[in-house]
């Protein structure tokens, strides 16, 4: 995903950093180390729900267009 927004902005993509040896806050190294993958397959299918950004790289666009 970084690397993804990197591109959108025309900016390099940042050095991959060592989780260990990264300079996080506690809440960062939290949310890091306990991300999980989620799937939206049974809201869409069991509630109708349309999700308006399906992924994060239509978010990311979405959220660079209002920014103009």
């Amino acid at each position: 995903m970084i690397a993804h927004a990197a591109e959108l902005l025309g900016m390099p993509i940042p050095p991959a950093q060592d989780f260990a040896t990264a300079e996080m806050t506690p809440m960062a190294r939290s949310f890091y180390a306990e991300s999980k993958r989620v799937r939206n397959d049974r809201i869409k299918q069991e509630l109708g729900v349309r999700l308006r950004y399906p992924d994060y790289r239509s978010g990311l666009a979405a959220l660079l267009a209002q920014g103009e």
